[in-house]
């Protein structure tokens, strides 16, 4: 069961899911836990079922995978709903709530702010680096 249920469920959901798919990226991705356990074992490589759906074709490696994957998921369940961590997550949530956010018009000038500053510097930096690349070989005696 569940510690205090129908508290900070917007911020259980959003570090749950966050967590997971970074597990998921991490035992799928490019060269992840799959990748590593067909290197390490290439029996592991060969398919037991054709290609599926979502998953594509099933060998030992991303079964135990998705194994692990699967565990990951519930000990993060879990985790997320101890008394200690739910308690932080309901205290997160409270403060969001408390937050004055911005309103459209408010970020899209401080978006703007940033922009043309960023440019400026850019600018500036590049116009630098010019000018010392110009002088510099002169100055250390390289022609």
């Amino acid at each position: 069961m569940a510690y205090k249920k129908d508290q900070g469920r917007y911020a259980r959901m959003t570090a749950f899911w966050a967590l997971l798919l970074l597990l998921a990226y991490g035992c799928l991705g490019g060269a992840g836990l799959a990748a590593t356990l067909r290197s390490w074992f290439p029996a592991w490589a060969s398919p037991w079922m054709d290609r599926q759906p979502l998953i594509g074709e099933v060998d030992l490696a991303k079964a135990v995978t998705l194994g692990v994957l699967l565990a990951g998921g519930i000990w993060l369940h879990r985790t997320l709903n101890r008394p200690r961590a739910a308690d932080m997550m309901i205290e997160t949530e409270a403060e969001l709530r408390k937050v004055t956010w911005p309103t459209g018009g408010e970020a899209w000038a401080g978006t703007v702010a940033v922009v043309l500053t960023v440019t400026a510097l850019l600018v500036y930096l590049f116009a630098v680096d010019a000018v010392l690349a110009s002088f510099m070989p002169g100055l250390m005696g390289v022609r």
